[in-house]
């Protein structure tokens, strides 16, 4: 009987027995638990101990299932399997032997159940046909049932996990294929991670294995030998098998090397045929040739070979060597030298007794000591250590004699005396056998750095010293150990006192006193108190202070006073004009808004009452009087209208200003709200800028132009932003700069107010269109009302307004503002005496009685004749009558069928040259280069104030007359 039909019946012993004498079925959580201690015996394994922990684990799944075996097979290449692991049952025969190199073929039907089912369910082996190999092996085994799945490595299988039962047929619960799955999957992970691990541990000792013969046979013999007869036919080769692919020699000799090798290789071959037979041998050629998707280089050299014999013919032999590895070595050689040569750090080579081999060129720039007298020597020595810093010196020694890696900061000196600061790293370089062989030096040269840190120190000395903060050290009795100038002067202190004969307590304030006995607890506790305190002194002149108090390790007390009344004051400067121009804006918003609102409805109004004079006539008694009340009640409306075309007017008092204290305190208000980034420069003149205006008026216009320049900043972390702020002294313009709102009188002289900024600019269209009221560039963060502000200021003032504006470019706007004392050259003026408009002849259209009474009251009291026009078509016919008896004509823009713009074109075919002012409560806005500007010498927008209506009127007519 063979071994096989032994275990055979050996096995079927054995399983009558199981049978006989079964224990009782394991339950599902028995099951599991088991199953989730092999995962947990796999998952841990140790590396090297994966085949122990594997064989554990199958023990553990095998009993877990009641199982005869437990086992896994792997595939060897898709030709053979391997019975790798197996654990049996008591009694059980193992097969493990016999199942080796176990033909693919033979596990086909497990394979097509795995890849169509995941798994292979056999409850009762009769299902396999007989006669198949299958069965046949299954039969030797005494399997009667059995259940495997699938092991895979990168999503191929390789191998199943399987359980045999020799009892008898099983049933198999889905409870056991998912358990068994999920062992599956952790023994491909870990399999495959051991696999990649001992193949890399293989293809190390391979590699190490082939170097050390490539090391042998380099010595002995070369790759390829090649013996060639004298037409460069091969005739005899010789091979070595370990370092080249193999060669059959009936491919090789008999051929020329067109027929053996690529044709890049062939004709390097060639060409040492050649020079060997010029000159008896060839150069060492190369060439690079791409194997199996790797670059390699390979060498060529011929030699002539003589007759052999009488008889014999002259040849030559060929050596071809693979130099792919050198090649790189000394590539990489290469470059590391390159990169040493440009590197400014200082680079040293030593040996292992810490002697120098080599140093880059910056080595011998700092130092001053060339490589070949700097060789053999200590970098101590080359460093100067001894001299310049013998400490690090002996700590770098003792280090390199420990072995160990060394970074220190030491203080150098070149070889003319001049000192530098170097960081130095050290890193010793081992062999294969760890031995020390040699040391890497680099050191980094941080000289600029060292200075830095001396400078920063002295001006920290500098800056101490120059301190405007008085600064005392007291003992914890009061008494003074030092008190310096600043100090003496806050207190009043002579200089020739000594500080040693003063006590805190006789010369300090009595409230201040008082405060320290109460911050004395604390101040044991923290070590510090800052705050401020108010001191009033005998001329009831209040001081204010920031304090500091420091309790020293020494028990005494450091005092910093600061002298901070100054900033104080200013700071309530600027709250209350900030108060002030809050309620300045506020007025002016609730004039337009009134006065906008006032002109629509004046407008309703003068329609009612024109009709209920229409209306009265055809009436009778009684209606009369109904007709009587309403336009009792339309005159009361009227009333109300004009008071509210009034609300939020203030009644400005100009006085002279110079402007350069107004734009250093708008400056400082706008500081704070600067981005990171942004930059505010005052350019300034050192005598004063002064012009005549109201200072909160000036103030609002300076604040709304800054704000507007900081918002169009475009800060981001590559660009930062500029805001200048400039003014000018009082000049007469040699040329007249292209204004974009008002008019510039010749002769007259102005002062300059410009803001700049660099943020993201504007086109054309938009400068025409900032200053019209709720126009804004920034959406819904702007009400468009800043620069209508300041075009009403401006326009009162007789002033102009300058803009110039490119996108991505920035803006800058200018305010000429009418410098007082001046006046214009060839300008007939009247008298001092006389009114401002005295005899002019000014011509008056508005459909608002109310507003028509205003304007004609207004320029009456300022010296003009006016005749008032409550249609367009009686304005017309006034200036057609005497087309020369008027010097300006002033119109409303609304006026029912006829708008102020086509009264407007009318009047100019009247007259051409007749200067129109056009009075509006729409958007047309102040812009001069507008369309209109053809038509009209100014627009004005309601609601109008007596001064701005009088300083227009006169600034048209002076420009007429030049």
């Amino acid at each position: 009987m063979g071994c096989a039909q032994v275990r055979k019946a050996h096995c079927r012993d054995a399983r009558d027995q199981k049978q006989g004498g079964r224990m009782e079925a394991k339950t599902v959580e028995q099951i599991l638990a088991s199953v989730a201690q092999a995962h947990t015996l796999v998952q841990c394994a140790a590396r090297g101990k994966l085949d122990n922990a594997v064989e554990k684990a199958l023990a553990l799944v095998g009993a877990a299932f009641d199982a005869d075996r437990a086992y896994i097979f792997q595939t060897r290449d898709h030709v053979f399997i391997d019975n790798t692991h197996e654990w049996c049952a008591a009694g059980i025969a193992s097969f493990k032997g016999d199942l080796q190199k176990v033909p693919y073929s033979v596990g086909e039907l497990m394979w097509a159940a795995f890849k169509s089912h995941g798994v292979l369910l056999l409850p009762d082996i009769t299902m396999v046909p007989m006669g198949t190999e299958i069965r046949q092996a299954l039969t030797m085994q005494g399997i009667n049932a059995l259940i495997a799945v699938p092991i895979y490595q990168d999503a191929a299988i390789t191998g199943f996990l399987g359980l045999d039962f020799c009892a008898g047929p099983r049933r198999f619960s889905s409870v056991d294929q998912q358990a068994l799955l999920g062992l599956a999957a952790t023994l491909s992970l870990a399999l495959q991670a051991e696999f990649q691990t001992r193949k890399s541990g293989r293809l190390d000792a391979e590699l190490r294995a082939v170097n050390e013969r490539l090391r042998a046979m380099l010595r002995v013999a070369p790759e390829i030998l090649l013996e060639f007869d004298a037409d460069g036919v091969i005739v005899a080769f010789h091979h070595n098998a370990p370092l080249g692919p193999e060669l059959n020699p009936t491919e090789i000799i008999g051929r020329p090397p067109e027929a053996v090798f690529p044709a890049q290789a062939a004709s390097i071959i060639r060409l040492a045929l050649q020079q060997a037979k010029t000159a008896g041998s060839s150069e060492a050629l190369r060439y690079a040739l791409l194997t199996d998707g790797q670059d390699k280089r390979f060498s060529v050299h011929a030699m002539m070979r003589k007759a052999r014999g009488p008889g014999g013919a002259a040849g030559y032999l060929v050596i071809l060597r693979d130099v792919t590895q050198s090649h790189l070595q000394d590539q990489h050689i290469r470059q590391l030298v390159r990169v040493a040569d440009l590197s400014t750090n200082l680079i040293f080579l030593m040996d292992a007794g810490h002697r120098i081999t080599w140093m880059n060129p910056a080595s011998v720039n700092h130092s001053g000591i060339p490589l070949d007298e700097a060789m053999g020597k200590l970098p101590s020595e080359v460093l100067r250590l001894a001299d310049s810093d013998p400490e690090a010196a002996r700590i770098i020694t003792a280090a390199l004699d420990r072995g160990e890696d060394v970074e220190q900061e030491v203080r150098a000196c070149s070889r003319a005396g001049q000192p530098y600061w170097v960081r130095l790293t050290i890193k010793k370089l081992c062999d294969s056998s760890n031995e020390i062989e040699a040391f890497m030096v680099v050191g980094v040269n941080v000289t600029r750095a060292k200075l830095a840190e001396a400078r920063a120190l002295q001006e920290r000395a500098y800056t101490m010293d120059a301190l405007l903060e008085g600064i005392a050290l007291v003992q914890p009795e009061g008494r003074f150990i030092y008190i310096n100038s600043v100090l003496r002067g806050f207190l009043k202190l002579p200089a020739e006192v000594p500080a040693q004969a003063l006590s805190w307590h006789d010369i300090t304030p009595p409230q201040f006193n008082a405060l320290l006995t109460l911050l004395l607890p604390e101040l044991y506790a923290q070590g510090s108190w800052q705050g401020e305190m108010d001191l009033r002194e005998e001329s009831d002149t209040g001081r204010c202070f920031d304090m500091s108090i420091a309790v020293q390790e020494d028990g005494n007390f450091l005092f910093i006073a600061r002298d901070v009344t100054a900033r104080k004051n200013a700071m309530r400067e600027q709250t209350l004009l900030r108060e002030q121009l809050q309620i300045a804006q506020s007025r002016q918003l609730v004039t337009q808004l009134a006065g906008g609102l006032a002109h629509d409805v004046a407008n309703t109004l003068a329609v009612i009452a024109q009709v209920l004079e229409t209306v009265k006539l055809a009436q009778d008694a009684p209606g009369a009087l109904a007709l009587g009340r309403i336009e009792a009640a339309v005159a009361q409306a009227q009333t109300l209208v004009r008071n509210l075309s009034q609300l939020g007017r203030r009644s400005a008092r100009p006085s002279l200003i110079d402007l350069r204290p107004l734009v250093r305190q708008a400056a400082e208000l706008l500081r704070p709200g600067l981005r990171s980034g942004a930059q505010l420069t005052l350019d300034l003149p050192e005598d004063p800028v002064e012009i005549r205006g109201d200072v909160t008026g000036v103030m609002q216009v300076l604040l709304n132009l800054l704000l507007n320049a900081r918002d169009a900043l475009r800060i981001t972390r590559d660009q930062t932003g500029q805001i200048t702020a400039r003014a000018r002294p009082c000049l007469v313009l040699d040329t007249a700069p292209a204004i974009t709102l008002g008019h510039l009188i010749p002769g007259q002289s102005y002062a300059v107010l410009e803001i700049s900024d660099s943020g993201e600019g504007m086109t054309p269209e938009r400068v025409a269109s900032i200053f019209k009221p709720y126009f804004s560039t920034k959406g819904d963060d702007g009400m468009g009302l800043g620069l209508s502000i300041v075009a009403d200021i401006v326009a009162t003032a007789l002033g102009a307004i300058e803009v110039q504006s490119h996108p991505d470019r920035g803006t800058t706007l200018r305010i000429y503002w009418p410098c007082p004392h001046s006046q214009p050259a060839n300008h007939a003026f009247a008298p001092p005496t006389l009114p401002a408009l005295h005899g002019r002849t000014i011509l008056l259209v508005d459909d608002d009685d109310d507003e028509l009474l205003h304007m004609a009251q207004a320029l009456s009291a300022a010296g003009a004749e006016v005749a008032s026009c409550i249609t367009p078509e009686d304005a017309l016919d006034a200036l057609s009558a005497e087309p020369d008896g008027w010097e300006l004509v002033v119109t409303d823009m609304d006026m029912g069928l006829m708008s102020g713009i086509e009264l407007g074109r009318k009047l100019r075919k009247v007259r051409a040259n007749l200067p129109i002012v056009l009075v509006t409560g729409g958007d047309i806005g102040h812009s001069m280069t507008s369309d209109h500007g053809k038509e009209f010498a100014f627009v004005l927008r309601k609601p109008v104030s007596e001064t701005a209506l009088v300083a227009v009127c006169l600034d048209c007519l002076l420009r007429r007359a030049h």
